[in-house]
């Protein structure tokens, strides 16, 4: 063979040579920095086409073949699959370019010797050189295809021309089954797949691919019987039995998921990497003891494998021990410092201490060492949401988008950035493209579903809902947030039925548990709640979430030392999460004890000073402090922090009303419409103010605006009833309430509303009535017994409306206004010495209120008149 020919083949076996799927892995990683254009992808093809001809005629060359050829070819062949060998997920650009460097030098110095000992064959020299000169620019081959080609096409052709020179090698179908695969072109992977098993029946691996691609697709049943055709065809390898387990688990089986674990275990009881596996299966049992144990032997059986201590930190993380996880993702990066994703997964864990500037860093890291990933930016951009900087937010799912313009989930972050800034038809148009490039994930359809329910699009959003049910009809969470979307439409015995299927799909995640809880709220069926946040909290004690929650549904229930213990227990469970200290400060408020409430919003503050949340919160207490000028101060503080919340432009109108001072108010109102056009309550809340300014007919307007933008929003229509009872329009009053009424037959509230106006045209008792249909909607309110004794009074059925104030006060005593209401009863029956101790339980409870003051002394005067 003359050294043309050897060339020839050296190149066609560089191609051919088992080692060709890390090839198809280092385009893949190309893949990630492509710049998609139609230019670009025309001119790129045209280059492709040439090489592959250019190639064609060297490789068509071989006719004859000698054994010291093949030799050499043998040892060629055992050195580029050392080379490629070193290539990782971490080190495939480095790889890849010693790869071209090494084959340029050896080609190039075939090439000369070449020239020398076939001057003769002019033909044959000018075609090696074009090669010689082709092979010679390849970083600037390489470089134009990374910032033009479309390497999807450059993969798929070349493995084309394997099978059609070779249609009876399985391998070359398995190879481009795998590729099909990584650009998420499941059905014809699935057809390649076929085709390599069919040539070859007896490979185990082919099966095992076959089952990964129907997870993919959410066929799960079918990637299972694939598992055990793989099992079957080679049983000793463990391999299969951890695949099939990690199957398992994303149908939530997984106590059969832990057996195959334990299988796998087993059959290889020094592979590590099954400890981990099964330790992961373990913490989404919120097993978190165990997962634990299963870090450390994974650890103790390769303790230089630094991803052992990454993954013992993030259990770590959901176990709200951050100190110590901290530690780990350093031991990670310790061993192994080049690893850019120790610094990404340091940087979320910081991001949850509220420590964001130090978490950023950590992102700038993991970008510094590995600037190709995409996914880092994307975290970054995540981070910067979360400190309202919405814009550079922006700026990096882009540059994301353009590392790896085929990551459909970029696209998707980008529009939940955008969902927060109120561009929501933006961001449905990255939904759309998120789902155009991968039209399979069903998580992108429930993305959109929520944004069109935020734009109060109900119907559009449940059909969305719907399909992520259809792509993926295992995925419990797709069937709690349809009934979430549910809830918001007043179909709450639906929402139920749909929360019970994701239990039942799902009977391990406490968090369904603690939604259905959250509807049961809403249906005053508060007794049930409780039970199910029980639950939710026996499925996941770690959790301090669920505390949390018992602990808003104990305040609604006027439980209030109860709810105050539960925020302390989810305080002491992580101490980090400043919402916590937000929330126990609004049970305070509730309980009158507003200086401990300011002291708790303080601590959430500097727990979390870039959560522009807080400071509303505590402006809103301050409001009830009548400290408006400071309270003021603080909504401005909000806003800067982050000016995007269209919802701190409302709360400081309602201030400013407080205040008297409406001009003032109705433009922030209009600001906070400007910002968010789409919020009907904004709408709503100026057409509160307007009735205040006695602008009544403008109110209706806005009244109409808020039900146009939402409406299934019951409260609207109870809104614009009580407009129009000032305008003395009692009829038309009532007619909204009944369409309040029928919108949300659940809320106890708007019977209320309707009883209160029907008192007003004299029709007691239907108002009393209306007030006893609200009692049993929901017993634990309180203000209903209130409203109904003061019908009572109006009646002049005196003891019975004290009975009802004494129901009211032993529902809530700490509401003074119920004391005040019964002193007031008192003193129409001429009891003052009662009416007075009344009046004063009442200043005891609310000290700043002057017209309890003012009372206290008339009744003193008439006590002393009568005396």
């Amino acid at each position: 063979m003359n050294q043309n020919k050897f060339n020839s083949e050296l190149v066609r076996k560089s191609i051919e040579n088992k080692s060709f799927n890390r090839f198809i892995d280092i385009f893949g990683y190309l893949e990630r920095i492509l710049n998609l254009n139609i230019q670009s992808q025309q001119q790129t093809a045209q280059q492709m086409i040439q090489s592959q001809k250019l190639f064609s005629k060297i490789i068509n060359r071989k006719q004859k073949k000698n054994k010291k050829g093949f030799q050499i070819l043998n040892i060629q062949k055992k050195r580029y699959k050392d080379i490629w060998n070193l290539c990782n997920k971490k080190q495939q650009m480095k790889s890849l370019k010693y790869l071209k460097q090494s084959f340029n030098a050896k080609y190039n110095k075939k090439v000369i010797k070449s020239e020398r000992q076939d001057k003769q064959n002019n033909n044959n020299f000018h075609l090696h050189k074009q090669v010689s000169n082709n092979i010679k620019k390849n970083n600037e081959y390489f470089q134009d295809i990374c910032e033009n080609s479309n390497i999807n096409f450059f993969t798929l052709n070349f493995l084309d021309y394997l099978i059609d020179r070779d249609s009876q090698n399985s391998e070359n179908y398995y190879k481009k089954a795998n590729a099909l695969l990584k650009m998420n072109r499941f059905e014809e992977a699935l057809e390649y797949y076929d085709s390599a098993i069919q040539k070859n029946p007896e490979d185990a691996d082919f099966y095992k691919c076959k089952a990964i691609a129907l997870e993919k697709m959410n066929r799960f049943e079918e990637a299972l019987e694939y598992y055990d055709s793989a099992i079957q065809k080679n049983p000793e390898d463990a391999d299969f039995y951890k695949c099939k387990a990690i199957a398992l688990e994303k149908m939530n089986r997984f106590e059969e998921a832990l057996e195959y674990y334990d299988t796998a275990i087993q059959k290889n009881p020094e592979d590590a990497d099954f400890y981990k596996c099964k330790a992961i299966a373990l913490e989404k049992m919120n097993r978190f003891e165990e997962a634990l144990e299963y870090y450390d032997t994974a650890i103790q059986k390769n303790p230089e494998d630094a991803d052992f201590y990454k993954c013992k930190a993030i259990a770590l993380e959901k176990m709200n021990r951050f100190e110590e996880a901290l530690e780990y993702y350093d031991t990670a990066i310790q061993k192994n410092p080049e690893d850019a994703d120790f610094y990404k997964c340091k940087a979320i864990a910081l991001e949850k201490m509220n420590r964001f500037e130090e978490a950023l860093e950590y992102y700038d890291t993991a970008i510094q060492k590995n600037p190709e990933d995409a996914d880092f930016y994307k975290c970054k951009a995540i981070a910067l949401e979360k400190m309202n900087r919405f814009e550079e937010a922006l700026e990096y799912y882009d540059t994301a988008i353009q590392k790896n313009p085929e990551d459909a989930d970029f696209y998707k972050c980008k529009a939940i950035a955008l969902e927060k800034m109120n561009r929501f038809e933006e961001a449905l148009e990255y939904y759309d493209t998120a789902i155009q490039k991968n039209p399979e994930d069903a998580d992108f359809y429930k993305c959109k579903a929520i944004a069109l329910e935020k734009m109060n699009r109900f119907e559009e959003a449940l059909e969305y809902y719907d399909t992520a049910i259809q792509k993926n009809p295992e995925d419990a969470d797709f069937y709690k947030c349809k009934a979430i979307a549910l809830e918001k439409m007043n179909r709450f015995e639906e929402a139920l039925e749909y929360y019970d299927t994701a239990i039942q799909k799902n009977p391990e995640d406490a968090d369904f548990y603690k939604c259905k809880a959250i509807a049961l709220e809403k249906m005053n069926r508060f007794e049930e709640a409780l039970e199910y946040y029980d639950t939710a909290i026996q499925k996941n004690p770690e959790d301090a979430d669920f505390y949390k929650c018992k602990a808003i549904a104990l305040e609604k229930m006027n439980r209030f030392e109860e709810a105050l213990e539960y925020y302390d227990t989810a305080i002491q469970k992580n101490p980090e999460d400043a919402d916590f200290y937000k929330c126990k400060a609004i049970a305070l408020e509730k309980m009158n004890r507003f200086e401990e409430a300011l002291e708790y919003y303080d601590t959430a503050i500097q727990k979390n000073p870039e959560d522009a949340d807080f400071y509303k919160c505590k402006a809103i207490a301050l409001e009830k402090m009548n400290r408006f000028e400071e309270a003021l101060e603080y909504y401005d503080t909000a806003i800067q922090k982050n000016p995007e919340d269209a919802d701190f432009y409302k709360c400081k109108a309602i201030a400013l009303e407080k205040m008297n001072r409406f001009e003032e108010a109705l433009e922030y109102y209009d600001t906070a419409i400007q910002k968010n056009p789409e919020d009907a309550d904004f709408y709503k809340c100026k057409a509160i103010a307007l009735e205040k300014m006695n602008r009544f007919e403008e109110a209706l307007e806005y009244y109409d605006t808020a039900i146009q933008k939402n409406p299934e929003d019951a409260d609207f229509y109870k809104c614009k009833a009580i407009a129009l009872e000032k305008m003395n329009r009692f009829e038309e009053a009532l007619e909204y309430y009944d369409t309040a009424i029928q919108k949300n037959p659940e809320d106890a509230d708007f019977y209320k509303c309707k009883a209160i106006a029907l008192e007003k045209m004299n029709r007691f008792e239907e108002a009393l009535e209306y007030y006893d249909t609200a009692i049993q909607k929901n017993p634990e309110d309180a203000d209903f017994y209130k409203c109904k004794a003061i019908a009572l009074e109006k009646m002049n059925r005196f003891e019975e409306a004290l009975e009802y104030y004494d129901s009211a006060i032993q529902k809530n005593p700490e509401q003074a206004d119920y004391f005040i209401g019964k002193a007031n009863t008192l003193y129409l029956l001429k009891n003052f010495d009662s009416a007075l101790k009344y009046c004063d339980y009442a200043i005891q409870r609310d000290d700043n209120n002057t017209n309890y003051k003012l009372f206290q002394s008339l009744l003193q005067i008439s006590k002393n008149i009568n005396y």
